[in-house]
């Protein structure tokens, strides 16, 4: 994206005394190990589930005063359907350099010459205060120009584990930049193979990487970045509990809650419940995790 920096205004973190000059973003994609995402101008692959899952992060706010912005190219913005655009209960930004291309008359949508204009606009009044964070999906362009970029926050990619033939293709999602926060287990619908994956941006960029792999990180301290969960809040909720961590603290809650309370000799009391389990899949990290859990909370009396 040309002319882009480093985003000040972070998603669902608007500043509320002035605004910034750009804001950042996650981007919401589909796509096969090859990273397809397109046949002729349109998905190869249809799947509810993904509607689905895209309709819960991108029109979700913690805010009920606010709403999301989401940005796609003006071909994206065409193939979908009539009864189906704008995305209500969403502002939808359409990026085009087409003199002709006018929707200035539709609700809920605004047209920008570019992924630049579009972040400084949201970041402008009156969006600064009524948008609280804003999604890229599309299309093959904008998605290229925008993934892997500095003003990126986080990746929600449906993983297509079916093989489909496909013209248009994204970049791989930089490793050395992103880490996965979550990743669902397989599903099936209507024969085909997906998962969904958020990444979040750990890194500002490959460079830092590379230093910190030789022991030295860009500030200068010989200890690497750590990864602390509160830092990514501007995750949707739903994405935002899936973390590890919050599977754990959710279920030592439900111990607590409804465990089973027994005396023990020591006097201390303990609240216990088996068979419990807390699944995870963060696969590009290490394998395929099922922890069947059997905790006990030493209770005070």
């Amino acid at each position: 994206m040309s002319g882009d920096s480093v985003a000040n205004l972070s998603n669902g973190n608007a500043n509320t005394q002035q605004p910034d000059p750009r804001r950042t973003y996650q981007v919401v994609v589909a796509a096969t190990k090859d990273m397809g995402i397109g046949k002729d101008g349109k998905q190869p692959w249809e799947l509810p589930s993904d509607v689905k899952f895209f309709k819960d992060v991108t029109l979700t706010t913690s805010d009920p005063g606010k709403k999301n912005a989401i940005i796609m190219g003006r071909k994206t913005w065409e193939s979908i359907p009539l009864e189906h655009r704008p995305f209500p209960g969403r502002l939808n930004v359409v990026l085009t350099r087409s003199g002709s291309f006018d929707i200035a008359t539709a609700e809920n949508v605004v047209i920008c010459g570019s992924m630049g204009s579009a972040l400084e606009l949201l970041a402008a009044s009156p969006y600064f205060l009524s948008i609280e964070k804003v999604f890229v999906i599309g299309g093959g362009q904008i998605l290229r120009e925008s993934l892997n970029a500095l003003g990126c926050d986080a990746i929600h990619i449906t993983e297509i584990g079916t093989d489909f033939d496909c013209d248009t293709f994204i970049p791989a999602i930089d490793t050395s930049v992103f880490q996965p926060w979550c990743s669902s287990f397989p599903n099936m619908e209507n024969d085909i193979r997906y998962c969904f994956t958020t990444y979040v941006r750990v890194r500002s960029s490959a460079i830092e990487f590379c230093s910190q792999d030789n022991g030295v990180s860009s500030d200068g301290n010989s200890e690497n970045s750590k990864f602390e969960v509160k830092k990514f809040s501007f995750l949707p909720k739903t994405v935002f509990e899936r973390h590890e961590e919050y599977l754990y603290l959710k279920l030592v809650q439900d111990i607590i809650t409804d465990g089973n309370l027994k005396d023990d000799r020591a006097g201390t009391g303990t609240s216990s419940k088996f068979g419990c389990q807390m699944r995870f899949n963060l696969r590009k990290t290490f394998p395929l995790l099922t922890t069947k859990a059997h905790i006990f909370l030493l209770l005070p009396n």
